[in-house]
């Protein structure tokens, strides 16, 4: 039986080569569903470092998830990602964003938070509802013109997840020891070669060195430029996800939380911040402060690991601002096909 080729040997051998072949790369996902099992895991999978970047995801609830929330607006930031979510017309207004992103983020949770090794966890059924989407709507808005969605792009919304929580752990109050950064690596590692990303153009590399390397580059040659130059139609776009996702976290403030993402990216938000988003941005910065303080630190990481996993589980079944703003139908989400 011939042995199939290693991950590290798919990629390039440096950082600077694996930047220009993403760049240069647009090749469009394979668009033929077909169901991803445990047993089509990579030989090159490792149990320990993917259970430790579980761990590390679920011991840093919070800033895991507003470096997902961050994540979320770079990938509307790129133009070619930007112009498909528009023709889909699925998260243009507050109502469908925040069912959409709800689902997103939803999914993002169970991927963390499921047991792997158990064939029939939402891991797996997560993993195989996100290649249907994926696979679908790449197919679907090819033939309506507005082309595919490219392995670049899937690459890009890899960086999203998983890119600011290596750039900038410090900004986010993250424990970030070293076990926990090749954890988190391999586990986005796996799961880029588990929803489609080629091993080729996957932006988790060999080691987290190579990987923070390689993300520092696209946050500062791809995501920053698009940052400093604003799509057209990226203000109405991001408006509605933050909309719609004050309805998962009623503190969340358009300004504060865009000035926010923007110190995250290394970068100067230019638009000066009203006395409530100046508060709320307040507000923000002395929860990751205390997070980081050592002894208060652990105590407040934790009361927020057990809210937010309670507030999950109370978003998944009774979506209750959701309800009272946009109608029990309207805030209806779907997150697995029947």
């Amino acid at each position: 039986m011939l042995r199939k080729q290693s991950i590290n040997d798919a990629q390039s051998a440096t950082v600077d080569l694996h930047f220009s072949e993403l760049i240069d790369d647009i090749s469009v996902i394979d668009e033929t569903h077909r169901e991803f099992t445990k047993d089509d895991l990579p030989e090159w999978f490792d149990k320990k470092l993917f259970k430790a970047g579980q761990d590390y995801y679920c011991r840093n609830l919070l800033g895991s998830g507003m470096s997902a929330m961050c994540g979320l607006l770079a990938v509307l930031i790129i133009p070619s990602i930007l112009r498909v979510l528009i023709w889909t017309k699925k998260s243009g207004t507050p109502c469908t964003a925040f069912s959409r992103y709800l689902e997103t983020l939803l999914h993002t949770y169970y991927l963390f938070a499921s047991d792997i090794d158990d064939p029939n966890s939402r891991f797996w059924k997560s993993i195989n509802e996100i290649r249907y989407m994926h696979s679908t709507s790449s197919r679907k808005s090819r033939n309506a013109g507005i082309g595919g969605i490219t392995q670049r792009d899937m690459a890009l919304t890899q960086f999203g997840f998983m890119g600011y929580a290596l750039i900038a752990p410090e900004k986010l109050a993250l424990t970030n020891e070293k076990h926990e950064r090749e954890g988190l690596n391999h586990f986005w590692r796996i799961v880029g070669h588990a929803i489609g990303i080629s091993d080729r153009l996957n932006i988790c590399r060999k080691n987290e060195v190579e990987t923070t390397e390689l993300c520092r580059r696209l946050n500062k040659e791809v995501f920053g430029p698009h940052m400093k130059n604003r799509p057209v139609n990226f203000p109405e776009m991001a408006g509605a996800m933050l909309d719609g996702m004050w309805c998962v976290d009623p503190v969340l403030n358009y300004d504060s939380f865009m000035s926010f993402w923007y110190d995250l990216s290394g970068l100067s938000y230019d638009k000066p911040l009203g006395l409530v988003s100046r508060v709320n941005s307040a507000y923000r910065a002395c929860i990751l402060y205390l997070m980081a303080t050592p002894g208060i630190g652990f105590l407040v990481r934790n009361w927020f690991n057990y809210y937010l996993r309670f507030n999950y589980w109370l978003l998944e079944h009774w979506r209750i601002i959701g309800c009272i703003r946009f109608g029990k139908k309207q805030s209806e989400i779907h997150l697995y096909r029947k």
